[in-house]
């Protein structure tokens, strides 16, 4: 197998044997599934300012340590690259790519290239660290290693035909577009820009759900633009699958007409939520591009709260006269089944819009066509108010087993309905809160704000400062306590812990015993708060982010260590009277914080990729381990600190 990061700076010799130039990018056509090599781009000797672009009819072979040509230099035919050819150094190698069949994105290390006899081809890329390590040249180094030990390298290669390009397409510039100023291409001039033009029409094969994950892991403003050349019925589909707050960020990314075109093809409950959460004078202009019929629905929506039933729910609804039988309600249903999300319960109203009863689909088919709905329908409806609490109406769903609840207003009016899906979500929504609450951090905070937020920082940080107040006053009560049995067994405990004191150390040792129960309180706090976010994400993203998370982490962790650090320092300078035997408790403090934080990240997704049960239910054998760890790493933090400054 050829690989692009091999080919590039080999040596080009014409057919005399000359040497032409080198390697600098390969050019393919992208009109076929697997990419046709259409040309090489040679850096010269004699200028190596300009390119020369050497046709592949002219090329002998890539398979061998030299590239050969099958003319002499003088015989080369400049070419000049089609509208549908990219380079796959400037294009591809580096650039972010979508795995179809993965439902990922990924970034492009390596490139594999075949040639079949006469015809070279793209057959797909290599997204591993061993690509990367290729590049590096550093793999021969890895390769022997490997031979010796147990470390090996996994090959992770996507072939071309489950890969779409990302083309980002900014108006008035040439982004995504492929330009070789100056390139020498002999009489014919310079090389045109050529347009790589990704249609996305292996992502529109996709399902919806897939799509809006794969969105998810894209910037902004390149998932605004993926989305935006996607067909209408796919991207509102496609939208409607994102998870909050990116909705409203990408409907904000997208041209106002489309953006609004998009709503319209929304259940006016999902147009609403999305509209909530952008600034109010964008959200009316959207819904003044919008056909009045279809605006007012979503205007009626967003006049109830975000976490009630009217906020929740869907006006479309079909309604029934108590005296339409049961050929009215088909007939009904064929012209607006394509509007309607849930058809399996029909409501009866009477002339003033008040619910009277409901018939299931069931009943409607099994029925005599001349039936009346009055006799018909069940006259005792399980409903909600529009101002029901939402989790309460997952409740009501959920204890008699219902698709689809309705909601009435104050005087018994027929105002919509929740649906099952609905509640799915408020489930999640629930699910997030509780075990923000175990955690003590809000984990779906954690998951959509994706850079470092200070405020968070200091709420995440507040439960440590209540842990050390505590473990402050227990601190008190055993050095008050037992202080006199410390001093007097100083010398054993040094030599139990392996350090060398001083004469003046007998302070050391009950400061470190004493408050012992101040660093497993903090840095169990601050592992359940790790612990939590990790679990949640493993849950709801399976660990595809978990870089970017720990990073993450790591940032909250070196903060809450600082200020604890601080807090610390004082508490112990109050207690034991000791300015530098207090620095050294708080330094052993705060390093002991980001390692607890650390393995709190690192343990949940380490007992996911062994395939265990990497969550918070792990929480039971985890936070005993991190308990153990955190002491451990604290004590010789601070010992060897102690013995250091002979404290």
């Amino acid at each position: 197998m050829i690989f692009l990061s091999t080919l590039l700076r080999e040596s080009i010799l014409d057919f005399d044997n000359r040497r032409v130039g080198s390697v600098r990018d390969i050019c393919v056509s992208l009109d076929e599934t697997f990419p046709v090599i259409t040309a090489l781009v040679a850096s010269t000797s004699l200028n190596s300012n300009r390119d020369l672009i050497i046709p592949w009819s002219q090329v002998h072979s890539i398979e061998e340590p030299q590239i050969t040509l099958t003319v002499s230099q003088d015989q080369i035919t400049p070419y000049i690259p089609g509208s549908d050819e990219i380079l796959l150094r400037r294009d591809i190698l580096d650039k972010q790519i979508v795995d179809t069949q993965g439902f990922r994105v990924v970034k492009v290390n390596d490139l594999k290239l075949a040639q079949i006899k006469k015809t070279a081809r793209l057959v797909g890329v290599d997204i591993s660290l061993g690509g990367l390590l290729r590049r590096l040249g550093v793999q021969p180094a890895v390769d022997a290693l490997s031979r010796v030990t147990p470390f090996q390298l996994s090959e992770r290669t996507i072939t071309w035909n489950y890969v779409e390009p990302i083309q980002m397409v900014r108006t008035g510039t040439t982004t995504g577009q492929l330009a070789l100023a100056g390139a020498s291409v002999g009489a014919a001039g310079v090389v045109p820009q050529v347009q790589l033009n990704v249609s996305h029409t292996k992502l529109a094969d996709l399902h919806p759900a897939d799509i809006a994950d794969i969105l998810e892991q894209l910037d902004l403003e390149e998932a605004g633009a993926m989305l935006e050349r996607l067909d209408m019925e796919t991207a509102a589909d496609t939208l409607n699958e994102v998870e909050y707050p990116l909705q409203s960020e990408l409907l904000s990314e997208l041209d106002p007409e489309r953006a609004s075109d998009l709503l319209e093809r929304l259940a006016p409950d999902d147009a609403a939520d999305i509209l909530a959460d952008i600034p109010h004078e964008e959200a009316e202009r959207l819904l003044n591009l919008m056909p009045t019929n279809e605006a007012q629905p979503i205007r009626d929506l967003l006049r109830y709260g975000a976490q009630t039933a009217g906020g929740i729910m869907t006006s479309e609804i079909l309604t029934l006269p108590l005296t339409a039988t049961v050929d009215d309600a088909l007939a009904r249903l064929r012209q607006n089944s394509s509007h309607l999300e849930m058809i399996y319960y029909l409501y009866i109203v009477d002339e003033e819009q008040h619910l009277r009863g409901v018939v299931s689909l069931r009943q409607l088919v099994t029925a005599e066509p001349g039936a009346r709905m009055q006799d018909l329908m069940n006259p005792d409806v399980i409903k909600v108010q529009v101002d029901t609490d939402q989790e309460e109406v997952a409740r009501v769903i959920a204890k008699y087993d219902l698709l689809a609840v309705p909601v009435v207003d104050a005087e018994h009016h027929l105002a919509g309905m929740v649906t099952v899906d609905d509640v799915i979500d408020v489930i999640h929504e629930e699910q997030a809160e509780d075990f923000s609450e175990i955690a003590g951090a809000d984990v779906e905070e954690a998951e959509e704000e994706e850079r470092f937020s200070l405020p968070i920082a200091l709420r995440r940080t507040s439960w440590q400062v209540v842990n050390v107040i505590a473990g402050f006053v227990l601190a008190l009560f055993l050095y008050r306590s037992f202080a006199s049995l410390f001093v007097g067994n100083t010398a054993a405990f040094v030599s139990l812990v392996g350090a060398h004191f001083g004469a003046s150390t007998h302070l050391a040792p009950a400061s470190l015993l004493c408050l012992a129960p101040m660093l497993l309180l903090t840095s169990g706090s601050v592992s359940s708060q790790t612990l939590g976010i990790a679990g949640w994400k493993l849950r709801t993203k399976r660990g595809r982010d978990f870089l970017q998370g720990f990073f993450r982490e790591l940032l909250f962790g070196t903060i809450g260590g600082i200020l604890t650090s601080i807090l610390v320092g004082i508490a112990s300078w109050i207690l034991f009277q000791g300015p530098l035997l207090s620095v050294v408790i708080g330094l052993g403090f705060g390093l002991t914080l980001l390692v607890a934080s650390i393995c709190g990240m690192i343990l949940p997704n380490l007992f996911q990729r062994l395939h265990l049960r990497g969550s918070l239910i792990t929480a039971p054998l985890l936070d005993p381990v991190i308990a153990v760890i955190s002491l451990c790493v604290f004590l010789a933090i601070t010992l060897e600190l102690v013995a250091e400054f002979a404290l």
